[in-house]
C-alpha cells in the first residue's frame, strides 16, 4: 500500500504541473462608416505546463446577429473551422497542431455582417450591436470591445460596456476575468446625432469597373458607382478602393444627383484614400451628398503597374473582384471598353450580385494594339518606345527553329517573372493593408505580441517573394534580366526596412513609448519613405516583365 501511495504522488504532481491552458479572448465588433460591421474574435492560448497539449475547441455564437452573417474567415494555419449547423453559426474552431510546453498559439476568427442599421420612426439611426459573443468554455480573460466610426457614438452604452473616448474615436469596452460559458449579448442602440460623425450607411445599387486603353497604350480604370446616402448627415467624402499604389488624384468624369451637376472632367485630390465630395458637389444647402439622396459618381485613374503585364503585343490585366467602394454592392460588373485600334483578346466580363468588401477572386482581361495604332492616336514621343514594345516591333527572328527555341525560353522566363511579380504584389497588398488595420485599433488594447504577429506576416510574404525572385534569377541566361532582378532585390530590402520602421513607429506610439507630438512629426517622413520605395519597386517589376519578354 505504501508503495502504491509513493508511486501515485509523482503522477499526481506531473498532472498538476501540466495544468490547463490559459485562454484569452478579445471580441471586437467594429461598425463600418458605410453601415456594415465586422466581428473579430482573437484568441490566444498559452501552455504554461511542462509538456505539449492540444488546444481546446472554442465555439462562438452571435445571437441576434447570426442572421446577418454573410461571410467568415479564419487565420492563420494550424487551426480549422468546422461547418456551422446553420449559415450564421455557431462556429467551432479547433487546433490541428499541439502547443509545446511554454508556447502559445493565436488565431483570429472573423465574420462579416450586414443589415445592422435601421431607421426608427423618429428618423434616428439604430444599430444592432454585439456586446459579447457566446462561448462554450471558461476563459481566463474576455475583453469585449465595440468600435465606432470617427466622431460617432451611441446615446447610451451597450449593455455591460463602458464608453472610452480616444481622440475622435469612440469605443465601448469591458474586461471579464475568469469568464464562464455564456450566451451572446446583443442590443439595438440609437446613435447620438452629430454634425461631424463619419457614419453614412450606403446603399450601393450598382458599380461598374471598366478597363480601357490610354493614348500610350497603358491601361486606365474607370469606375462608376451609383449609391444612396442612407445616413442622417451629408456625405462629404467617399473612401475609394483604387487599383494603384498610393494615388493622390483621380479625374472626376461625372457627378449627378436628383438635380444634375454638370462637370467637365477634372482632377480631384485624395486624402487618405478619400475623395473630397465638397470639392465639386455643390448647389445644396451643405456641400456633399445629402441624406436620402441618390448619387452617381464616375472617376478615372491609371491602373497600377503591379496589376498588368505586357508581352507579345498584348496588355494583360489581373485585378481583384473587390468593389470600388468598401461597401456592399447590389450589382457589380468588371469589363473592357476599348478605343478604335485596340481589340479584346482574352477574358470575359465578370458580373457579381451582392458583392461584399470581402469579395474573393480575380478577373483577367487582355487587349492588343495594331501596329499602326499609335500613329493615329496622338501618342507623345516619350511613350512611343512603350507602344513599339507593346505591339511587338522590336525583334525579327531569322529562322523557324530559332523562333521555336526562343518562344520556349520566353515562355519559361515570362512564367517565372509572372510568379515573382505576383508574390511581390501580394506582399505590397499586405503592406498597404497594414496601416488602416493598425490605425483602426484601440491603442489601449494592443500589445507587443500584436506587432510581432504583423512582423511575422511580413516575413512570411517576403520569404515567398524572395524565393520566386531566386527561381527567376537562376533560370535566366540574360545578363540584363539578372541585373534588373538584382536591383529588385535591393529595392525590396528597402521596402522591407521602411515597412518595419513605420511599424516600429506605430508600436512605440501605441505602447506609450513615444510622445504624440514626436509621432505626428515622424509619421509623414516614414510614410513618404515607404511610398517612394514601393513606387520604385513597382517600376522595376514592370521593367522585369518587359525584360522577360526579351530573354
Amino acid at each position: 500500500m505504501l508503495f502504491l501511495l509513493v508511486a501515485f504522488i509523482p503522477l499526481q504532481a506531473t498532472a498538476h504541473a501540466q495544468g490547463a491552458p490559459k485562454v484569452d479572448v478579445k471580441s471586437l465588433y467594429t461598425l463600418d462608416r458605410y453601415g456594415y460591421a465586422t466581428i473579430n474574435e482573437t484568441v490566444r492560448i498559452t501552455n504554461n505546463g511542462s509538456s505539449a497539449i492540444q488546444a481546446p475547441s472554442l465555439t462562438f455564437g452571435f445571437g441576434d446577429l447570426s442572421s446577418k452573417v454573410v461571410s467568415t474567415k479564419l487565420t492563420p494555419s494550424g487551426f480549422s473551422l468546422g461547418a456551422p449547423a446553420s449559415p450564421g453559426g455557431t462556429f467551432t474552431v479547433t487546433s490541428t497542431q499541439p502547443i509545446q510546453a511554454g508556447g502559445n498559439a493565436t488565431f483570429v476568427f472573423s465574420a462579416l455582417v450586414n443589415g445592422v442599421v435601421s431607421t426608427a420612426k423618429n428618423g434616428t439611426l439604430e444599430v444592432l450591436v454585439l456586446s459579447s459573443p457566446s462561448l462554450n468554455i471558461r476563459v481566463d480573460r474576455l475583453l469585449n470591445v465595440v468600435q465606432m466610426p470617427v466622431s460617432t457614438s451611441f446615446k447610451s452604452p451597450p449593455p455591460g460596456l463602458a464608453p472610452d473616448l480616444v481622440g475622435s474615436n469612440n469605443t465601448y469596452s469591458a474586461t471579464s476575468p475568469d469568464a464562464m460559458p455564456q450566451n451572446a449579448t446583443t442590443s439595438i442602440r440609437p446613435l447620438a446625432k452629430s454634425a461631424v460623425q463619419d457614419f453614412n450607411p450606403l446603399r450601393v445599387f450598382y458599380a461598374h469597373r471598366t478597363i480601357t486603353s490610354a493614348a500610350d497604350g497603358t491601361p486606365l480604370v474607370t469606375d462608376e458607382v451609383v449609391f444612396e446616402n442612407r445616413g442622417n448627415t451629408p456625405l462629404t467624402s467617399l473612401h475609394l478602393s483604387l487599383l494603384a499604389l498610393p494615388t493622390t488624384k483621380v479625374t472626376v468624369v461625372t457627378a449627378t444627383a436628383t438635380q444634375p451637376v454638370l462637370l467637365n472632367p477634372f482632377a480631384v485630390s485624395l486624402t487618405g484614400g478619400a475623395l473630397d465630395l465638397t470639392a465639386f458637389v455643390s448647389g445644396y444647402p451643405t456641400n456633399g451628398v445629402q441624406a436620402g439622396t441618390n448619387f452617381t459618381l464616375t472617376y478615372q485613374y491609371p491602373l497600377g503597374a503591379s496589376y498588368y503585364s505586357v508581352s507579345g503585343g498584348q496588355v494583360t490585366t489581373s485585378i481583384p473582384d473587390t468593389p470600388p467602394v468598401k461597401a456592399f454592392v447590389d450589382s457589380y460588373t468588371i469589363d473592357l471598353s476599348l478605343p478604335q485600334g485596340a481589340r479584346a483578346v482574352q477574358g470575359t466580363a465578370t458580373v457579381l450580385t451582392s458583392a461584399t468588401p470581402w469579395q474573393a477572386g480575380r478577373t483577367s482581361l487582355a487587349y492588343g494594339l495594331s501596329a499602326g495604332w499609335f500613329l493615329d492616336s496622338g501618342v507623345p514621343a516619350a511613350s512611343i518606345v512603350f507602344v513599339l514594345l507593346l505591339v511587338g516591333l522590336f525583334i525579327s527572328r531569322s529562322s523557324a527553329a530559332e523562333i521555336a527555341e526562343s518562344e520556349e525560353e520566353e515562355g519559361a522566363s515570362t512564367d517565372l517573372a509572372s510568379d515573382m511579380i505576383k508574390a511581390f504584389d501580394e506582399k505590397t497588398d499586405l503592406i498597404n493593408g497594414i496601416w488602416p488595420e493598425v490605425a483602426a485599433k484601440d491603442p489601449n488594447e494592443v500589445d507587443k505580441a500584436y506587432f510581432d504577429e504583423i512582423r511575422g506576416r511580413l516575413d512570411s510574404f517576403r520569404s515567398r517573394a524572395l524565393q520566386r525572385l531566386n527561381e527567376a534569377k537562376q533560370k535566366s541566361t540574360s545578363q540584363k534580366f539578372i541585373e534588373v532582378v538584382n536591383q529588385i532585390q535591393v529595392t525590396e530590402r528597402e521596402v522591407d526596412r521602411a515597412s518595419k520602421d513605420k511599424l516600429n513607429l506605430y508600436q512605440q506610439y501605441y505602447l506609450r513609448q513615444m510622445r504624440k507630438e514626436v509621432y505626428d512629426r515622424l509619421l509623414p517622413q516614414y510614410t513618404k519613405r515607404l511610398e517612394k520605395a514601393l513606387n520604385q519597386l513597382s517600376d522595376e517589376l514592370h521593367t522585369v516583365q518587359r525584360e522577360a519578354k526579351l530573354v
